[in-house]
């Protein structure tokens, strides 16, 4: 991969990161100010989707900004500052993180039906909804550690 390309790919991933944590934070939002018996809309299944597809392309351009970071940068950057270093390191954890509860808290939407009359749909809701909710927190954290460390380290 060229430098040039990885530029690229890399402002491309920070994009589709910052994105999809805002989207994020407004789907969690809905989903923790709708009342607890309103039925779910299409809409919120249709938004749910694409969001939680957001942060699928934002930690698939970073998994595949990986391998170049490891072998490139990894070993500058810790040179640079190993606290900036290791807060680099956190952020792949974070960015995980936001993928697995997106992706658990899709499933949990989804399972719960339209209707959350019974308890087990009601159960389903406030897992997708406390899942979301984490990876809102995970993808933003990991943004702004994202951002911080791009702008303190230049290569």
């Amino acid at each position: 991969m060229t430098p040039e390309l990885l530029r690229r790919v890399a402002l491309v991933h920070g994009v589709l990161a910052w994105i999809s944590a805002v989207a994020l934070v407004a789907l969690a939002v809905i989903l923790v100010r709708l009342r607890k018996d309103a039925r779910l809309s299409r809409g919120i299944h249709l938004a749910a989707l694409a969001t939680t597809t957001l942060v699928t392309a934002a930690f698939a351009t970073g998994a595949w900004l990986d391998l170049p970071y490891r072998v490139h940068l990894r070993q500058r950057l810790f040179l640079a500052s190993r606290a900036l270093g290791w807060l680099f390191e956190r952020k792949l954890h974070l960015s995980f993180g936001a993928l697995v509860f997106a992706g658990l808290a899709l499933v949990a939407l989804f399972a719960a039906g339209p209707d959350g009359h019974d308890e087990s749909s009601r159960a389903l809701r406030r897992a997708s909804r406390l899942g979301y909710v984490a990876s809102a927190i995970f993808a933003l954290a990991a943004c702004v550690i994202g951002t911080v460390v791009a702008t303190r380290a230049r290569f």
